[in-house]
């Protein structure tokens, strides 16, 4: 089973197995310590979701049904300009986490679990690309040439991929009135670098 049926103590289990994951990571989460929050018992655990393994894998599949479900309300339009592409997928990521921070705060700490097996068994099962397309958007964009050629194609991806992942603590999305100013900064460091023009 998963998050997807409804059943006794559902909202308060997802929250209560969102903030042990996210809190401790996999490996220390306790079954025991979410069942204490959510009020389930461990009868229920088992019977939906077959331990915490069986728990964690249907966060994923949950965070991946509210991710989809939000981008297929709100798709970007396709411009010629990387970086303005980028900075319409900087937003629509920022729109996200601000109307998802559970989402998101999940998303986050799933990245913080590459190296380990459970990071390793999501990419199997649900093919999960960690750069998405952004790093299809970054490759083509330097098989194009459209980077510095003093940088390597390797740094320029993990830098990109890394900013974007990290924009909104970059960003600080708890002062929304400076959120467009900062954005068109930061892609303006993406674009010129932080260099000061003659």
């Amino acid at each position: 089973m998963s998050f997807r049926a409804k059943f006794e103590h559902r909202d308060q289990l997802l929250a209560a197995a969102i903030d042990e994951f996210c809190e401790r990571g996999y490996d220390a989460a306790s079954i025991n310590r979410i069942l204490t929050t959510s009020g389930v018992s461990k009868g229920q655990l088992y019977h939906h979701f077959d331990g915490k393994r069986g728990l964690y894998l249907s966060l994923i599949e949950w965070m991946i049904d509210q991710k989809l479900a939000w981008f297929a309300h709100h798709p970007m339009a396709p411009t010629g300009d990387f970086f303005a592409t980028l900075g319409a997928y900087m937003r629509a990521n920022v729109a996200f986490a601000g109307t998802h921070s559970d989402v998101e705060r999940f998303a986050t700490s799933l990245l913080a679990e590459r190296g380990r097996p459970i990071f390793d068994e999501v990419q199997d099962r649900f093919e999960f690309d960690p750069a998405g397309p952004l790093g299809a958007l970054v490759d083509h964009h330097i098989a194009a040439g459209g980077f510095r050629d003093d940088l390597s194609a390797d740094f320029v991806r993990r830098l990109v991929l890394l900013v974007v992942n990290h924009a909104p603590d970059l960003l600080d999305l708890h002062k929304p009135a400076d959120l467009e100013p900062r954005l068109d900064e930061l892609l303006t460091v993406l674009r010129h670098g932080l260099h000061r023009q003659a």
